[in-house]
């Protein structure tokens, strides 16, 4: 049976995506600073802000359900920050680790199981994002920075690291219609739909996966501001 971890597990993405993934036949596990998704398999406490965890995780997740061939990255950070204020670098640091670093040792840990247990097969690493990998708005600066590094790093594992490997990886971002940022109303259903839709795919897909409720992948200009309410 394929197994599937998904890491920052909240009631709504996080559980949309359990769901939808065990209905397809995957063990699944959560790992979460709680359990609000409600692991139908096992649940793993695991703080993101805490980088230096990340392989702990992983090894017993191994242990637990088996090795993963789907990773979903779903944690995030933010402290609203319009400016820079060094003050503040323990605020800074914390948002890094959850959005960008933990991401790094994740896809890591991921793709040390992906060689082991697959071969010639295929496999998913996939990350939550948002529209602040392109774009800038007021008070989201630490959180724009640490998606702009893991929309980096899901590029450069997709395009260049492991193009010729039959791994898969994304940088998610559900859209309005329209394409501006969903600044609230995530949809969960959404999310599970065109999560599960990538893993069942054996090829790599664009890497960057804006997607609409109810259409899926759309391919949207890249703006450089966006301000609430535009």
């Amino acid at each position: 049976m394929p197994a599937a971890l998904i890491i920052g597990a909240g009631s709504r993405v996080g559980k949309s995506t359990a769901d939808a993934f065990a209905k397809a036949g995957y063990s699944i596990a959560l790992a979460s600073r709680s359990d609000k998704a409600g692991s139908p398999d096992k649940h793993f406490t695991f703080d993101a802000s805490k980088p230096e965890t990340v392989k702990d995780l992983f090894n017993n997740d191994r242990k637990s359900i088996g090795v993963p061939s789907v990773v979903v990255y779903n944690a995030y950070s933010d402290h609203l920050a319009e400016g820079v204020d060094s003050d503040q670098i323990d605020l800074f640091q914390s948002d890094m680790n959850v959005n960008a670093t933990s991401v790094w040792v994740s896809a890591g840990e991921a793709i040390k199981g992906f060689e082991e247990i697959l071969g010639g097969g295929g496999a998913t690493f996939i990350f939550t994002g948002n529209l602040f990998n392109t774009t800038v708005a007021p008070r989201f600066l630490t959180f724009g920075m640490g998606k702009s590094a893991s929309a980096h790093l899901i590029q450069h594992l997709a395009l260049v690291a492991y193009n010729d490997k039959p791994y898969k990886f994304y940088y998610g971002d559900q859209r309005n219609a329209d394409g501006s940022p969903m600044y609230t109303g995530l949809s969960g259903p959404a999310h599970a739909d065109q999560y599960l839709k990538l893993a069942q795919d054996p090829k790599q897909g664009p890497w960057l996966q804006t997607f609409v409720e109810g259409k899926g992948y759309v391919e949207f200009p890249r703006p450089e501001t966006w301000a609430p309410g535009q």
